[in-house]
């Protein structure tokens, strides 16, 4: 299903329109390098990105595209998206632009709204992902959501990494406090191009 709230989809915004994350500024301020990508600005490389990568990595995938599907069902099969049930009634789909069709397609016959704005997205990667995590939230097992350095988030185990996802005005605060605890494990921010994430 699609119709009147098409025009909230970032996938369908005119060429001109380039959307930016909410945490642009925290990445402008570590030095990161931009492309254009599906529409949105992203940011592929951060200066000492490798260093951070030995301990653990935080990158920016709120670019990635965020479909909220009413009722879950099953899920679509289409090549490297994710689905997250979020309850019987509802779930969020994650795909990379170029498979937004198929996966479209493949819900056609659901309530499907792009949230992709909605949504901040943080990615935890390397060695000390997992500690970085504990020191995030108490919750132990995945994808679940509840409690994480104090607002509601969802945490997704998307192997190498672990995804954060977070209501996009929480974004910023919740990415300071990422790489302020990532800082003594030798951590700290990475572009997107250097955990090889959906793009």
């Amino acid at each position: 299903m699609s119709g009147a709230l098409d025009f909230l989809s970032p996938g369908l915004a005119e060429p001109a329109a380039v959307a930016r994350s909410s945490l642009e500024r925290c990445q402008r301020d570590a030095g990161a390098t931009f492309e254009e990508r599906g529409g949105w600005l992203v940011p592929v490389s951060i200066p000492g990105e490798d260093a951070h990568l030995a301990h653990v990595g935080i990158a920016d995938l709120s670019h990635v595209t965020k479909l909220e599907v009413r009722p879950a069902g099953d899920a679509p099969e289409a090549p490297g998206s994710v689905w997250y049930p979020l309850s019987r009634r509802r779930a969020l789909c994650f795909c990379h632009v170029p498979q937004l069709a198929e996966v479209r397609a493949q819900l056609a016959d659901r309530l499907v709204l792009d949230v992709t704005a909605a949504y901040a997205v943080l990615a935890l990667q390397g060695p000390e992902a997992p500690t970085l995590l504990r020191r995030l939230t108490h919750l132990h097992h995945f994808p679940s959501g509840g409690d994480v350095a104090h607002v509601t988030a969802h945490v997704l185990e998307q192997a190498p990494s672990y995804w954060i996802v977070v209501a996009q005005e929480y974004g910023h605060y919740l990415w300071e406090v990422a790489v302020d605890r990532a800082g003594p494990l030798g951590g700290g921010p990475v572009g997107v191009d250097a955990i090889g994430a959906l793009r």
